[in-house]
Parts: structure tokens; sequence; C-alpha cells
């Protein structure tokens, strides 16, 4: 058996894992995310104040989801076959895994917003929370974050439909799911979140088929034979 095939395996294999749980681990992250009442800085404190553990599940979901990504997300490149699409999926890639780590770090302040107010004024809270979130730096993280880790999941994506891999509706579909939730209502945007994580998931049964021993045999059998 060529032993690029068989070393190919289990990163397929765990990226294959983490691509399918991802959605799972994000829709039970959305799912737990505590209501607010309004988009004030009170209102967002005072929501994940009111449920101190809801709050903390829904972060702690939110964060391995993004992780993941992060971990998944390199194993995409195996599925390439030549060189179309390779350019554009290692972008992807590459930008994808940032977005993750920054949008993953960033959920550490959930920890301290919901606690902030059960330990001190709201009115407090509220004052260092928006003298935090003032910082141009911490903006630059936030918006980095975005960007990359939703935006760059259609650049990878693209590569890999350039690629053949997967269909080019996957593309637009990857989308919708940061749409639906900050456009629905918490548990309708959800599920719609989630049917819409349908092209990551497509991409990790792909990868997890990849990985079974009988297509890594087929695979060596049909790699060129090395140069003399």
């Amino acid at each position: 058996m060529d032993a690029t095939s068989a070393a190919s395996a289990p990163l397929r294999r765990l990226g294959g894992l983490a691509l399918v749980l991802a959605p799972v681990l994000m829709f039970g992250g959305m799912l737990t995310s505590p209501p607010q009442e309004d988009d004030s800085s009170a209102g967002y404190l005072a929501s994940l104040a009111a449920d101190h553990g809801l709050s903390l599940l829904s972060a702690n979901l939110l964060h391995y989801a993004w992780v993941l990504i992060a971990l998944g997300v390199p194993a995409t490149l195996t599925l390439l076959r030549g060189p179309r699409g390779r350019n554009l999926t290692a972008t992807g890639v590459a930008l994808s895994m940032f977005g993750a780590i920054q949008m993953s770090g960033m959920l550490l302040s959930d920890w301290f917003t919901a606690t902030m107010p059960n330990v001190v004024p709201l009115a407090d809270a509220v004052k260092v929370f928006d003298t935090v979130t003032a910082d141009p730096t911490l903006a630059v993280w936030r918006l980095t974050g975005i960007l990359c880790g939703v935006a760059m999941l259609p650049l990878l994506l693209a590569g890999l439909a350039r690629a053949g891999v997967v269909g080019w509706w996957t593309v637009p579909v990857i989308l919708l799911p940061f749409v639906a939730a900050a456009t629905l209502p918490p548990v309708v945007g959800a599920v719609v979140a989630l049917a819409c994580y349908a092209p990551l998931v497509l991409v990790g049964v792909r990868l997890l088929r990849r990985s079974a021993r009988d297509v890594v045999r087929a695979e060596a059998l049909a790699a060129p034979a090395p140069a003399a």
C-alpha cells in the first residue's frame, strides 16, 4: 500500500469527524444562547447573567465548535486529486483556520460577561464591558474573526467545488447559518442554521468515506509508480 495514501487515512478520519460534529455543537450553542431584551450593553450582560449555567453551556459549545472547524478544515486538502482548485482550497483552509481560532478565543469573554453582573452592580459591569469593547485592537480581533471564520468557508468550498469534490450549491448555502442566526427567532434560526451547515457535514462525510480501507487501497493502486 502506498505510504502517502495510508498516512492520510487517520487525518481524513479525524478531520471528517470534526466537520460532522462541529455543526452539531454550533447548533447546541445557538439553541442555548440566552435571549436578550434589547441590543444594549446592559441588555446583553443581563441576559447572560440571568442564567449563568446556560450562558456557559452555550459558550462551551460554540467554543468547541470553532475548535473542531479549525482542526477539521486542513484535512480537506487530501480530497483534491490534482492541481485544479488547490490554491483556492488552500487559501480557504488557511483563512478559515485563522478565523476559527479568532472566534474560539472570543468566547472567553462570555465567562467574564456572564459573571460580572452577579458580582458587581450592573452599571459597573456595563462600564467595564464598554471600556473593553471600545479598544481598537479588540475590534480588529473581532472583525478578523468574523470575516475569516464566516466569509472564508465559502472560499474553501469554492475550491472544493472547482476540484469537483462538492457541488457549487455549497458555496452560498454555507453563508446562510450566520444570516439565519441574526435575522430569525432563536430556535428557528438555530434549526435553519443547522440545516445550512449541510455543506460542512457533506465534506466531513466525504473525508470519512475516503478514509475507508477499500478507498485507501484503491488510491494506492492508482498512484503512479515512483521514478527509478
